[in-house]
């Protein structure tokens, strides 16, 4: 490094540690007392670290401004922003995408955006100013990489039942480009790159966008309206369902007071997007559920982009696909897509989010009741009946251990255990009425989460199918162990393990990632935005990690 350059870089970067420890206001400008040569030589590191931890970003984002320090270092501590005393003018982009953050539902004031805009603000900056827009810009950069990649937030200091977080060194690998132009021209390809965030990332924009021009067209809540009806109420339904796309403008001379043939299906699409019963008349459900504020719909779609953060930026072609709060199972294999409806746990059993890998399946599976299943469920029907474990198939061992010794149910005084001493296995044996049907799915987990059959299918039918004790229950598992086999040898050994009634482990062909997901908004198959049920309450707790919750100041520290 020639001497020129030496203290060129060792003065930017050693002056923006002296504004934070040792500058003093003297008239007009900053002065500093400059270092000797050897100082400068020993400490540049040391300076630029104490720099980077100075504007250490809110939120406890230090994972970045590590990276940045060994950007930095990698570039021998020369400045990424000024070059030949000039700032590259990359640095206006870099700020009008910040500026823009809050269209993937991120926050501009975390990317120091008012800061960076105030350095270069200045007509005639000094070399600490020079050195401090420097640092804090690239932790900027660092920081929306990292967040438009991995996500802003940490999912399970959010929601402990949200076990799936798939960071990627993406965001890593864009700080190591060239120059500052390539960085900020390709920070664009960071975001996921599922249709789903794409599609919804519009509609955040289009919501944002249409809450500040204009005002929310609110239904006056009143007696259901139907086709046929007329009146103002009627009036401000059209306007409201053309306000959010389901109903696109016409040239064709409509009554606007009136409800017709075009305003029943309208509403009708309305309906199946928020997943109500779409019986085509605006009743206390329908308008509760239209004039839930833009404004709001917006947080909704901001805390779904953030959750596909959380996901890997490319999902793989042949993958489990386990949607909550759509209550449905979707196989992806071999380009084929099989969707079933599938039956999860209970909003005081959630089932948790996670990603494994499927590989194994049992047939004729013999059913192994939990210890919290048999407490909260079993005990209370044997200590009603004594006789429950005979008539249901079950097999009681004196405890969990391997080997453990056979005990008659009959010579138990149930009534007489509680459920904390309840140490007893239970062990359901294969037949019809198993609570695991015919056959069960595993993808080893913490969780002890697997997909399986039932016998009660009557519970398919319902609408909201939040039913079981975390595990997924299936539809079709028929259908769905044929489609894990892939060639005729798979499925000969399959139907021969089907016949016998006995059980039988099959190790699957090709192991299978599972994903087991939590969405709120989706984009359905028209492109519109489908506003789910949040059956499990997770919303509210994005809205808290978010900020978009006002609290009291009780609260605070």
């Amino acid at each position: 490094m020639t001497n020129a350059l030496t203290r060129l870089v060792t003065l930017v970067f050693f002056t923006a540690l002296l504004s934070a420890c040792a500058s003093q206001k003297t008239g007009q400008g900053l002065v500093a007392k400059p270092p000797s040569e050897s100082q400068i030589e020993s400490s540049v590191k040391d300076q630029v670290a104490l720099m980077l931890h100075a504007f250490t970003p809110v939120a406890g984002q230090a994972i970045p401004n590590n990276t940045v320090l060994d950007v930095y270092k990698h570039r021998g501590y020369s400045p990424m922003w000024i070059k030949d005393k000039q700032i590259n003018l990359s640095i206006y982009k870099l700020v009008d995408i910040l500026e823009k953050a809050n269209t993937h539902g991120l926050n501009p004031i975390h990317y120091h955006v008012g800061i960076i805009k105030h350095y270069l603000s200045l007509k005639n900056p000094t070399p600490q100013q020079l050195a401090e827009m420097d640092v804090i810009t690239t932790i900027a950069l660092a920081s929306y990489a990292h967040d438009l990649s991995n996500g802003r937030y940490e999912p399970q200091l959010i929601d402990p039942n949200w076990q799936l977080d798939a960071p990627s060194n993406d965001w890593k690998t864009l700080l190591q480009m060239a120059s500052v132009n390539d960085m900020v021209n390709s920070l664009h390809l960071l975001a996921p790159r599922s249709p789903q965030y794409q599609i919804l990332q519009k509609w955040l924009v289009y919501y944002q966008e249409l809450s500040k021009k204009e005002k929310d067209i609110f239904v006056t809540p009143g007696k259901p309206l139907a086709i046929g009806d007329q009146g103002p109420r009627v009036a401000q339904l059209r306007a409201r369902l053309v306000q959010l796309g389901d109903i696109r403008f016409s040239t064709r001379k409509v009554d606007e007071d009136r409800f017709d043939k075009q305003l029943k299906q309208a509403l009708e699409r309305f309906q199946n997007r928020h997943h109500l019963i779409a019986d085509g008349a605006a009743g206390p459900n329908t308008i509760k559920t239209l004039n839930v504020p833009l404004k709001r719909r917006a947080e909704q779609i901001a805390y779904n982009l953030e959750r596909w953060r959380w996901l890997p930026s490319q999902l793989e072609a042949n993958r489990i696909w386990v949607d909550l709060t759509n209550y449905s199972v979707d196989m992806y294999l071999n380009g084929n897509h099989t969707t079933m409806k599938g039956i999860i746990g209970t909003p005081d059993r959630k089932t948790p989010v996670f990603k494994a890998i499927m590989t194994y399946m049992v047939v004729n599976p013999t059913w192994r009741v939990p210890d919290r299943i048999a407490r909260e469920n079993l005990l209370p029907k044997l200590q009603a009946d004594p006789n429950y474990l005979s008539k249901h198939g079950y097999k009681v061992f004196a405890n969990w251990g391997i080997g453990a010794k056979q005990l008659d149910p009959t010579q138990i005084n149930w009534r007489a255990i509680s459920q904390e001493n309840l140490a007893f296995r239970f062990e359901q044996t294969p037949d019809k009425n198993n609570a695991l049907g015919s056959y069960k799915f595993m993808f080893p987990n913490r969780n002890e989460i697997y997909l399986h059959d039932t016998p009660t299918k009557r519970l398919f039918r319902a609408r909201n199918r939040a039913f079981s004790s975390g595990c997924i229950r299936l539809e079709r598992p028929a259908l769905f162990a044929k489609s894990l086999m892939t060639d005729g040898k798979d499925l000969r050994e399959l139907a021969a393990a089907m016949k016998s009634k006995k059980t039988k482990v099959l190790t699957l062909p090709h192991y299978i990632p599972v994903y087991l997901v939590y969405f709120t908004v989706v984009a359905n198959a028209n492109g519109m935005p489908e506003f789910r049920n949040d059956i499990y309450g997770r919303d509210k707790l994005m809205e808290e990690a978010m900020g978009y919750k006002a609290f009291s100041p009780h609260d605070s520290i």
